[in-house]
């Protein structure tokens, strides 16, 4: 009995997982329609024949990436650094609920026509981008807290929802273009279906939290939390703020370097995902596969794809052991794609020689490029909590979540860098 309500929250923190990242990827998917909005109007009986970038399309990308990860990486740190503060229903309900009303508001835009206040849909866009990575870094801190509670495969439950969120926004992304819809017809169907996920989110974790099982788990936190306070009190009178920070140091010093190997998984990853792989162009000679499915299908849903059966596969093998230098070794070999995906087929514009120009040899490189994405981050993320006692483990994955998110926001910065050489 208590190993089936155990799989029933299991599937909760799955689908809970599916929620911090599902509505987001879609955001990304959507770009044709970012580019539609942002395009140059045609005025009245007037045909515009030229195909470079408005200024509003060009600054688009690059303030999406500076307003989603900054914010996202903030929240992440105050997250584990106040975790304890409030109340871990309050942050996870309140986020997930600030979530869905951004969203609700940018799909509402979408069947609004903005031709003659691009500037000013261009501003709350980035607004709404702003709230949206505030709010999912604050629930997506709070998740990974509450998971670090459990045993390790639940941590992996949240990785898998993630990684699947990535494969569906992907294979939607593909249906789209079959059925040849369009542009704001897509996004509208994206959105929808990403208020529905966190609608769907919120129903979960309300059920789950009052599961015998999940309490189990929580109210021993909460028991060996309330122990360590009154040993401490013995030895204190009177508690300083900056015992915060101290205490954050303290959890930091045992967690160190699973934090760091997190936060080069995806550093490496953002560095060339989908910067320089986005710039890849096919040689097959089917124009249908190279010029409208090759990126769909060998970069995104290759990438998503790969990226969940890693994370899976972490969670099941859970080798290297934990403490052993070995997955530290594995996290730095990463660096080696991004040398690889620079020497696959680029445009004949590009200085940088083409010597695996063959479609399978990216295919090749995108496969290990995303399993080992996956299977790294899945160990960094499950042993973290494991090195601490029980009374620290939401904190320490508070914290995991964190140097999670300053990977994504180094990598993201500098794949500036790299897209300027490629």
């Amino acid at each position: 009995m208590a190993e089936s309500k155990g799989n029933v929250v299991y599937a909760c923190f799955v689908i809970l997982g599916l929620g911090t990242l599902l509505p987001w990827n879609f955001f990304i998917t959507a770009q044709s329609y970012w580019d539609y909005k942002f395009r140059e109007v045609p005025a009245d009986n007037e045909t515009i024949s030229s195909t470079e970038r408005t200024s509003l399309q060009t600054l688009y990308v690059p303030m999406q990436v500076c307003f989603s990860q900054i914010p996202n990486f903030v929240f992440l740190f105050i997250n584990s650094l106040y975790s304890d503060r409030i109340p871990q229903r309050i942050r996870l309900l309140t986020s997930l609920t600030l979530m869905i009303i951004f969203f609700a508001i940018t799909t509402a835009l979408t069947q609004v026509n903005t031709d003659t206040w691009q500037t000013g849909f261009f501003i709350i866009t980035i607004i709404i981008i702003f709230l949206i990575n505030s709010s999912g870094a604050i629930f997506q801190g709070g998740l990974f807290g509450v998971a670090g509670l459990f045993p390790e495969r639940f941590m992996t439950a949240v990785m898998s929802g993630q990684a699947i969120g990535g494969v569906f926004a992907s294979a939607a992304r593909i249906i789209s273009l079959s059925v040849g819809a369009a542009d704001a017809i897509s996004a509208f169907i994206y959105f929808m279906i990403a208020v529905v996920v966190m609608i769907l989110t919120i129903c979960c974790y309300i059920f789950m939290s009052k599961t015998e099982f999940f309490r189990h788990y929580a109210n021993r936190q909460a028991h060996e939390k309330n122990n360590a306070e009154l040993v401490e009190k013995l030895h204190t009178e009177t508690q300083e703020e900056g015992s915060i920070l101290a205490g954050y140091f303290e959890i930091f010093k045992e967690i160190w370097p699973l934090g760091l190997s997190v936060t080069g998984v995806f550093f490496f990853t953002l560095a060339a995902y989908p910067v320089l792989c986005v710039k890849i162009l096919s040689t097959a000679e089917n124009n249908s596969w190279a010029n409208v499915y090759f990126q769909p299908v060998a970069t995104f849903l290759l990438f998503n794809t790969g990226d969940w059966i890693g994370r899976v596969l972490g969670g099941l093998i859970l080798w290297p052991r934990r403490g052993s230098k070995l997955l530290y070794v594995l996290v730095a070999s990463r660096v080696i794609f991004i040398p690889l995906f620079l020497l696959c087929n680029h445009s004949e514009s590009s200085s940088i020689p083409s010597v695996f120009a063959h479609d399978a040899w990216y295919i090749f490189f995108m496969l290990l490029f995303s399993l080992s994405n996956g299977y790294c981050s899945s160990l960094a993320m499950t042993y973290g909590p494991k090195m601490v006692s029980e009374n620290k483990a939401e904190k320490a994955s508070s914290m995991m979540a964190s140097m999670l998110g300053l990977g994504l926001l180094l990598g993201g910065v500098s794949s500036f860098a790299f897209g300027l050489i490629s």
